[in-house]
């Protein structure tokens, strides 16, 4: 169980870093549709004005309370946030709230000053709120990944893309009923499934990148590619952690390093896609939305190290 003071920070952390990344789920998928599904689209940036709006008031809720770990990892916002934005909303047409952007540039870390525990009933409302709109959200990725599967629509999203933030969305869903619980995640089996989870969707950012980079970028494929299948490697290694619960602290370890390469390449990724020197259809948004990812799992893997 986890105390009040605990619960109030960790659930602000949470949203602060996945309502973000949700939001941004809403926009890729919306920027993807062809003219024909204007209607899904529509909806698509309901979603994300809803994530939005619920971004903010965490956002508002956890000035002095965040701790100076999660607001050092880049996980939040990075200093390329700000620029993707206004790229993406410019190439895209699609309109992206970057005064939120700007407030979480500027939070500063916890202070004695502020009592968190005055806030529990207001982040227990947060929490709640993101818990359902992430099932609606789940539902309706379901449909449309069953309808473009079934060649019924259609994305210029790869179905395992969508397939992929669906699966992010369940796991915050889990992650916000185990804080609406206040359970922790501090058991070895729990510690060891995180990790699967983690390294998995790393694996697929590899694939993803990959797959979207145009074909005269041979090298970054290639190195992207090395990406996926050291990543895959990994993966499977970190399930038989299930047999074997022993050999954690090596493949955190292992975990951490590989991790610490892909976020680098992500962020040379990132800056070389928002200078226009990479060739691909990777949205600059997407780019730093994945590098924040990695930047998320690094603190996490650190902070599970030392338990």
């Amino acid at each position: 169980m986890i105390t009040n003071e605990q619960y109030v920070r960790l659930s602000l952390e949470f949203n602060l870093f996945f309502l973000r990344i949700a939001k941004e789920h809403a926009i890729f998928a919306a920027a993807s549709l062809p003219p024909r599904d204007k209607t899904i689209q529509q909806q698509l940036l309901t979603v994300k004005q809803n994530y939005e709006t619920l971004l903010q008031r965490a956002v508002s809720l956890s000035h002095n309370v965040i701790s100076k770990e999660v607001l050092t990892s880049d996980e939040i916002v990075t200093e390329l946030t700000l620029p993707a934005e206004e790229s993406t909303e410019f190439l895209t047409g699609i309109p992206i709230n970057k005064n939120i952007t700007k407030e979480e540039l500027n939070m500063v870390e916890a202070a004695k000053t502020r009592a968190e525990t005055a806030l529990t009933g207001e982040v227990s409302r947060l929490n709640n709120e993101a818990l359902v709109l992430t099932n609606r959200t789940i539902a309706f990725l379901n449909n449309l990944y069953r309808n473009i599967s079934e060649c019924k629509a259609f994305s210029y999203t790869y179905p395992t893309m969508l397939h992929h933030v669906t699966e992010e969305s369940k796991f915050a869903a889990m992650m916000l009923t185990k804080l609406q619980n206040k359970d922790a995640i501090d058991s070895v089996k729990e510690i060891i499934d995180l990790e699967i989870f983690w390294n998995h969707i790393m694996e697929e950012h590899s694939m993803f990148i990959r797959g979207y980079l145009d074909p005269a970028e041979k090298q970054l494929f290639e190195k992207a590619n090395d990406f996926a299948k050291k990543l895959e490697l990994l993966v499977s290694r970190t399930m038989e952690l299930r047999q074997n619960p022993k050999l954690l602290p090596e493949i955190t370890r292992e975990s951490i390093n590989q991790v610490t390469e892909l976020r680098n390449f992500k962020k040379q990724g990132a800056e070389g896609i928002l200078a226009c020197e990479i060739k691909s259809i990777i949205p600059p948004l997407l780019a730093d939305h994945v590098l924040r990812e990695a930047n998320h799992y690094l603190r996490l893997l650190n902070t599970t190290k030392t338990m």
